[in-house]
């Protein structure tokens, strides 16, 4: 038996709040193996930055109001700056299947703010209720349709229209949207002192969101969306691996296991066109290869008496060789 000189890997089991609230968290996870706060801090950093899906309003319809150059009867803000102070509200659904519009109608008000819209609907809540989206005149009457989307990441108005023009009106104006809750994730390593080491690692996330999702949602929602990609992956391989031998074919049988590697996997070290001109045989894993003969691959374009070396030598690392008797796996073969 070889010397054993690896230890099974540390994995993290200690989960720290150093700050938290709805906008703002910071956790610490340790210990981790050297290298792995890296790893780890960027793979969540991607996903919370980029995958976690929120709400946001994606039009906006004010009768009489034609495009966004125009300015509204007794509101001091022009459409634009309308527009541009809806973008930054912050929604967070009550319901499993909210509305995708919320009506809207003002009178005798002079502030409308963020925190207003929920008065029109109970399937909403807001954020930021203090966000001034416009004033108005006291005797003014504002009537406004709001469209409300679902996605991931920012997306253009041009983009949205696309993608809604079955739902809105003609002269509907659609906004750009920035859907993701999360505005901020810094990850920092740090190393500490484990098992009497000082080279392990603790990983200090700090992520901040708008929020209509606290930075612990956030954090349960990237790792939940990372480990079903592993998950996935996982399965697949081992279902392609299933289909791959067949069921008389003893898969612990450690010659098979190397016989079915793909030849570029073998570390043989040849050529990109060494490896064109064997796949273009159709050989692909090395239970292909070494039924043939030296002399037979002679004749195989762009392979020549290096090569040919070059195979022997990396077969011979793996315990196989040019010429062998590979009739036991008979099914496997093409």
């Amino acid at each position: 038996m070889a010397f054993e000189l690896s230890a099974p890997l540390v994995l993290p089991d200690a989960f720290e709040v150093v700050e938290e609230n709805s906008y703002l968290g910071k956790y610490i996870f340790r210990p981790l193996e050297p290298g792995y706060g890296t790893t780890i801090g960027n793979a969540l950093r991607r996903v919370l930055l980029s995958s976690i899906e929120g709400y946001a309003i994606a039009t906006l319809k004010i009768p009489g109001v034609l495009h966004e150059f125009s300015a509204v009867p007794g509101v001091i803000e022009d459409v634009v700056d309308i527009v541009l102070n809806l973008k930054q509200v912050a929604l967070r659904p009550r319901v499993s299947n909210p509305p995708n519009r919320i009506f809207v109608e003002v009178a005798n008000e002079e502030v409308l703010k963020a925190g207003d819209l929920v008065k029109a609907t109970g399937s909403y809540q807001v954020a930021n209720p203090d966000l001034v989206i416009m004033h108005l005149d006291p005797s003014a009457k504002v009537q406004m349709s709001l469209g409300i989307a679902k996605g991931r990441g920012y997306r253009f108005a041009e983009e949205n229209k696309a993608l809604l023009k079955e739902e809105i009106d003609l002269n509907e104006i659609v906004l750009d949207t920035s859907f993701s809750p999360v505005i901020r994730v810094v990850p920092r390593i740090e190393t500490i002192l484990y098992r009497g080491k000082a080279d392990y690692e603790q990983l200090l996330l700090e992520i901040e969101t708008k929020g209509n999702l606290t930075p612990r949602e956030a954090l349960i929602h990237a790792m939940d969306i990372l480990s079903e990609h592993f998950r996935e992956l996982v399965g697949a391989m081992r279902k392609e691996g299933a289909a791959s031998i067949p069921p008389s074919i003893p898969t612990q049988d450690p010659q098979l296991r190397v016989l079915l590697m793909p030849i570029d996997q073998a570390e043989l070290g040849l050529t990109t066109g060494a490896y064109e001109s064997l796949r273009s045989k159709n050989i692909t894993r090395l239970i292909d290869l070494v039924q043939l003969k030296a002399s037979d691959l002679a004749h195989f374009r762009g392979i020549g008496k290096e090569t040919v070396e070059k195979i022997e030598l990396g077969l011979s690392r793996l315990g196989l060789h040019l010429g062998m008797d590979v009739s036991a796996y008979k099914s496997l073969l093409s």
